[in-house]
């Protein structure tokens, strides 16, 4: 839920709510009026732009309705322009100018497809600025800081502004609801508040996850801080939405984190039972649920193990081998379980199911492979935990431990010059890291 993606862009069709003009409207804008009733965009913006080419520049309306024409037209960049003269000349603030936010908000996104950060961040303030209470802008200057400028305390403060302006409008707009009796408004205010809660719900996803970012790069005092932090953040996303399932696994992850697994065990029940709500209402589609649930199963199983209790971490980790297959998180996971209870050839039974995944990283090939060493070394079946050592070499030729390894495993089969060799290296590499 923190990059940025082409569908997250919002188009929406602005509800027909009069905008209180000028008293005395001109010729020019009446006649704009009429082509907007008949649906005639080119003729608004042909009218529009031969009275701005006349001399009259500096009248709010004309560009106003040249913007509503644009906007029609989806033409962002050329609509929030004609929006901000209009912003610019309506000293009153008569014109409801901050309706079409969203035209700030494509022309920025559009304008960050283009690889023109600048310019787009540029628009998003002009949108902050025309449109203060909407959430939107600083939800996309947060991913630009979190993305391109890994700038996490910055994404941090755009997400918090995010949250407190979407939770002020979710407010306001209950209250619209609750003073309507229009069924028409009634249903309008009712989709722009869902729409509005999601943007609370994203906001806050997005703090929670980047104070957990935080933590893991902080002493253990603020280690604990940021983790408090994220844990209250996640809170109040579930008073708006208890069934999230985000929410909850990520609200779980922190307990991982503070090592309180019986917590995170009871948390990630919970969402068990959200989903399975979710499967009923068809909310969720069975391939996403079994996702989610393999993903948390992982976790419980991780934590089963920080707990000792390895045949449990089994369980979860087998059933969520059944729900997706031979994913390389969940066998390797389970391949380290049974490694711990020393079962090794389980183990290494579980590992050449996770070397013939295909698409896997060098990291992952050499995790794989050191796994299957260390397997090999409790059997005491030094020629065979050599050949697996050297194969995760392959993959991490920079890894001074598993040289370390090899040089004691050589060294115990009698190799002694590959010994040495292999010890040269690990200290090469060591000093290099120095």
């Amino acid at each position: 839920m923190t990059g940025w993606n082409l569908n997250r862009k919002i188009i929406l069709t602005v509800v027909a709510i009069s905008a209180v003009l000028a008293a005395c409207s001109s010729p020019a804008v009446t006649g704009m009026k009429v082509h907007m009733q008949n649906q005639e965009y080119d003729e608004i913006i042909h009218l529009a732009d031969s009275v701005i080419a006349r001399g009259d520049s500096l009248n709010a309306e004309i560009w106003f309705w040249r913007g509503k024409a644009l906007t029609e037209k989806k033409q962002w960049p050329e609509a929030a322009e004609s929006f901000m003269k209009a912003y610019e000349l309506d000293a009153d603030g008569a014109l409801a100018i901050n309706e079409y936010w969203f035209v700030f908000f494509n022309s920025a996104a559009n304008t960050m497809d283009t690889g023109d950060i600048g310019s787009a961040v540029e628009m998003l303030n002009i949108g902050m600025l025309v449109a203060p209470e909407r959430p939107d802008f600083e939800l996309m200057l947060g991913d630009v800081e979190l993305n391109r400028n890994s700038d996490l305390p910055a994404a941090l403060g755009n997400y918090r502004n995010a949250s407190q302006k979407a939770e002020a409008l979710m407010a306001s707009l209950q209250q619209m609801i609750d003073d309507t009796s229009d069924p028409y408004m009634l249903d309008y205010y009712t989709q722009n508040l869902a729409q509005t809660r999601n943007l609370f719900i994203q906001a806050i996803y997005n703090s929670g996850s980047i104070l957990t970012m935080m933590a893991l790069d902080a002493t253990e005092e603020d280690m604990l801080e940021y983790l408090h932090q994220a844990k209250d953040v996640y809170g109040k996303a579930l008073e708006v939405d208890p069934t999230n399932v985000d929410m909850l696994d990520a609200l779980a992850g922190t307990y991982l984190l503070e090592g309180d697994y019986e917590s995170a065990i009871a948390i990630f029940d919970q969402a068990f039972i959200n989903i399975g709500l979710g499967l009923e209402e068809g909310w969720l589609e069975e391939d996403e649920a079994n996702g989610i649930m393999a993903n948390m199963l992982v976790s419980k199983g991780y934590a089963y193990i920080e707990m000792e209790n390895y045949q449990q971490s089994i369980i979860e980790l087998n059933s969520a081998r059944e729900l997706i297959g031979d994913d390389f998180i969940v066998l390797s996971t389970l391949a380290h379980a049974n490694f711990v209870m020393e079962n090794y050839d389980e183990s290494l039974s579980i590992l050449d199911s996770v070397v013939m995944i295909e698409g896997l990283t060098p990291d992952e090939l050499a995790n794989a492979y050191y796994t299957r060493y260390a397997c090999f070394n409790r059997k005491e079946l030094d020629s065979e935990a050599v050949e697996a050592l050297e194969t995760a070499l392959d993959f991490d030729p920079g890894n001074a431990n598993y040289w370390r390894y090899l040089a004691s495993t050589y060294s115990r089969l009698g190799r002694r010059n590959d010994a040495i060799n292999a010890m040269q290296k690990a200290e090469d590499l060591d000093s290099l890291n120095d």
